[in-house]
């Protein structure tokens, strides 16, 4: 079912607008794409202050105001003629469009004595619980400069702050840096125990053949030298012959196991840079557009009656 649509201008009193000595009046038409209950109660209870009164807003309010040729001062005559009409001193027109689960929240203000646009907000938020009548208190609020804490917390306790206002216990380079003393270790850090898993294997298994070669290097190493002190220490010719070949065969693989030994530490170095630079890729990050989830309301607190 399409939401209904309330139409809806309010006249009321406004004491401490922009420092002003007198209590000018402001005119308010809002325009809600949506069925907000008791909106209008809900305003009057809020600021107090004010005296309400209910209007239509004229057609003119609805062109985009962005279209005219000074979105300023494109609108004086209405705006003065409104003034006069209704003996306002400013005139507030507020807009709200759903958007699958975005609204996207216009508010405008006008000076009746100039006719210009003397404040805009626009704002763009997902949608959370009441947040439409939630945002119009605030935008009135700030107007009026009675802006309840309440109000400010409720909107906190469902949008998380500005993404790069943010301090994460997490960093991508948290991951990296631990990545880079224990391969594995980053992507524990960020959840990923699967390719930890992975990273930490490949790199335990390059170190135990690095092990495994290191021992045979070593062993081949030490008959190199006993066979030789064997064919120096030789009389007879055939233990000559068999110690010579012997050594030089030993020889040859000391050789062979010390190149196997330096490949596989370039392997698992080259491995263990690569390994980091993927927990930096893989660690976590802020996102965009959070918002704190509850089941169905938010706390007690912020429910309306």
């Amino acid at each position: 079912m399409k939401p209904l649509i309330f139409w809806m201008a309010g006249l009321f009193c406004l004491s401490l607008l922009q420092g002003s000595d007198t209590v000018p009046t402001i005119l308010v038409l809002n325009h809600i794409d949506s069925d907000l209950m008791d909106f209008d109660s809900s305003l009057s209870t809020d600021f107090t202050s004010g005296n309400f009164k209910f209007n239509s807003p004229g057609d003119a309010f609805f062109s985009p105001i962005d279209s005219l040729e000074n979105p300023a001062s494109g609108r004086m005559e209405l705006i003065r003629s409104l003034g006069n009409e209704f003996n306002a001193d400013y005139i507030m027109f507020n807009q709200i469009i759903e958007d699958s689960a975005r609204f996207l929240l216009e508010g405008q203000m006008y000076s009746t004595r100039s006719g210009g646009m003397v404040r805009r907000r626009k704002l763009d938020v997902t949608s959370y619980y009441k947040g439409q009548l939630n945002e119009i208190r605030l935008w009135v609020g700030e107007i009026l400069k009675a802006v309840s804490k309440d109000w400010v917390e409720y909107r906190e306790m469902i949008l998380f702050q500005d993404p790069e206002t943010i301090v994460y216990d997490k960093t991508p380079m948290g991951a990296m840096v631990r990545s880079l003393a224990v391969p594995g270790w980053g992507q524990v850090y960020s959840g990923e125990n699967t390719s930890a898993l992975l990273w930490g294997g490949l790199e335990s298994s390059l170190a135990v053949t690095i092990l495994a070669f290191f021992s045979k290097y070593d062993k081949a190493r030490k008959a190199f030298i006993d066979n030789t002190k064997l064919y120096e220490a030789s009389s007879e010719q055939y233990e000559f012959d068999m110690y010579r070949a012997t050594a030089e065969t030993e020889w040859q693989n000391h050789i062979d196991y010390n190149n196997y030994m330096i490949y596989t530490a370039a392997a698992a170095g080259t491995l263990w840079i690569v390994n980091s630079i993927h927990a930096y890729i893989v660690g976590p990050r802020p996102k965009k557009d959070i918002i704190q989830k509850w089941d169905v309301f938010p706390p007690e607190k912020f429910q309306e009656e």
